[in-house]
């Protein structure tokens, strides 16, 4: 599987009730908040609980610990007080990797209802980028959701994604990552060579220019860019995934196995590296 998200912090929202809030749960300003901690100190079920819980599963998202984050979100419940497109994305995400494909979808819809009635951004030109790279991965997390779930909202959250305009390295990047996933080989192989050209060391791009070719059925191709990813993050799963995917295209089974074997203990909830990779000795 391709694509290392970068980070997308939440605005956390002040707590609203009629209770005093634990001072756990509002720390110095500057400082993030503990929000286990926050949610251990607040009354079980309150809207102020669900709320700290609801953090801390985006936080267990955005490091890859989608057991935890399933499980967090899970105990949060219905995300509607918070209605947040990010929040969505995030559980969409979150349960695709865990194997809830129909919930996911569910939430991937529901992501994309958001995205599409927010207002357009009016402002100063940074601000309005910014709003455009917040959009461009949000969309990149729910687009293949959508696509693989047969949901009708599909084709026109796509269209909305290849309108936004692609100014820099990311916006390639994130434009070869998902046009991958929807199965545009050759779109997304000249958006990754953009990205590769222009940060060579850059080992997200690489993985993903390799994930690309092995896709392609050039997996040898992919193996050297796979290999050179892996040595700048040996301890990213997706990485270590990728590369067993092009060892075992190129006939190199044992080593897949390895690899493969690697990315299942570093993410053991990720339903996609249970999967076996068929290889055939070279």
């Amino acid at each position: 599987m391709i694509g290392i998200a970068f980070a997308l912090l939440l605005t956390a929202a002040p707590m609203a009730g009629p209770q005093e809030v634990p001072a756990v749960c509002e720390p110095a300003i500057g400082v993030a908040p503990d929000w286990a901690a926050c949610a251990q100190a607040l009354p079980e079920g309150s809207p102020q609980q669900r709320f700290a819980r609801v953090n801390q599963a985006a936080e267990a998202y955005l490091n890859r610990d989608y057991e935890a984050a399933e499980q967090l979100f899970d105990q949060a419940g219905a995300l509607d007080p918070f209605s947040s497109d990010v929040l969505y994305a995030f559980r969409a995400d979150t349960r695709q990797h865990v194997g809830r494909d129909k919930d996911a979808t569910a939430d991937a819809r529901a992501a994309w209802l958001l995205l599409a009635g927010a207002p357009e951004v009016e402002g100063p030109e940074a601000e309005a980028t910014a709003e455009t790279e917040r959009r461009r991965f949000l969309l990149s997390l729910i687009l293949p959701i959508l696509k693989t779930g047969r949901d009708p909202a599909f084709d026109e959250a796509f269209a909305a994604f290849r309108a936004l305009p692609v100014k820099d390295v990311d916006g390639y990047a994130t434009l070869a990552m998902v046009l991958e996933q929807l199965g545009d080989f050759d779109g997304a192989l000249a958006a990754s060579l953009m990205a590769v050209k222009a940060e060579p060391a850059n080992f997200g791009y690489l993985n993903n220019h390799c994930y690309i070719l092995v896709r392609a059925g050039r997996a040898a191709e992919g193996l050297p860019f796979c290999e050179k990813a892996v040595q700048g993050a040996p301890e990213l799963a997706p990485l270590q995934h990728s590369l067993a995917a092009a060892l075992a295209g190129a006939g190199r089974c044992a080593e897949s196995g390895a690899a493969l074997a690697e990315a299942r203990r570093l993410e053991p909830a990720t339903v996609l590296y249970q999967q076996p990779l068929a290889c055939t000795p070279g």
